[in-house]
């Protein structure tokens, strides 16, 4: 019965560079993860989509500000549109 208990620890053994603060954060979020799930949770990644959405109509006002087809002084109006709404949208997803 013990060896049963000590294999199964032994399979979720999580191992992390203890030098790589990024690696300790990953292995710090599984761990949470898998504690919260098996107690019945169920994760919720609504927030995390919303900010993937926002972040992907940032990259497209960026994009359009770029490659818009008048030349500088006649789109004047538009870069200043885009430029106002850029730190908008940044500061919804923060």
């Amino acid at each position: 019965m013990e060896e049963k208990k000590e294999e199964s620890k032994n399979k979720n053994v999580k191992k992390a560079n203890l030098l790589d603060h990024n690696s300790i954060k990953h292995i710090l979020d599984e761990s949470v993860s898998d504690i919260v799930t098996s107690r019945g949770y169920k994760e919720d990644v609504r927030l995390s989509n919303l900010k993937l959405f926002l972040g992907a109509i940032i990259i497209v006002v960026a994009l359009v500000a770029q490659f818009y087809n008048k030349k500088f002084p006649e789109n004047r109006d538009y870069l200043i549109g885009c430029i106002a709404l850029y730190p908008f949208l940044l500061s919804i997803i923060a």
